[in-house]
């Protein structure tokens, strides 16, 4: 119990702790510790978890997670597109299978690989929308901080 004390106690500390980024040699660096005098000092919070501070720190945030949310629209786009493409060529398979007097379970077996094939991007394209909904509410969140303060 007093070790999980510690480790609670050492994370409080840690978590206020500046990160320092540093570029020596053309290789960017992060320590605890400024290295240089031009040491730009990095804001190492989650996205979404703005503390009162300055604008630029709630625009900057709710920026980001606006980028993210533009690629996830992007991701959902092009899995309905690449949904759209395969239920096509396997609706293209069946009619051709159709049209050379195939056994009825042939038919059957392409059928149920075609809504097992629409189920499939429906459960990813879902997942996307909730994923999009929650950096929605968070950016909801982000500007009422913003216009709170």
């Amino acid at each position: 119990m007093i070790k999980y004390a510690w480790l609670l106690l050492l994370g409080a500390f840690s978590a206020q702790a500046a990160v320092y980024k540093c570029e020596q040699n053309g290789v960017a660096e992060f320590s605890q510790f400024s290295c240089s005098g031009d040491a730009e000092t990095v804001d190492m919070r989650p996205l979404g978890t703005a503390m009162p501070g300055t604008r630029g720190e709630y625009k900057q945030q709710v920026d980001a997670l606006k980028r993210q949310s533009r690629f996830v629209e992007f991701q959902i786009s092009s899995l309905e597109q690449q949904k759209q493409q395969d239920v096509e060529a396997l609706k293209s398979e069946l009619y051709k299978l159709r049209r050379s007097f195939p056994k009825a379970e042939e038919l059957v077996v392409l059928q149920q690989k075609i809504d097992r094939t629409e189920q499939l991007y429906n459960e990813k394209i879902a997942a996307e929308k909730a994923s999009l909904a929650g950096l929605k509410l968070k950016v909801g969140s982000l500007e009422r901080q913003y216009a709170q303060n």
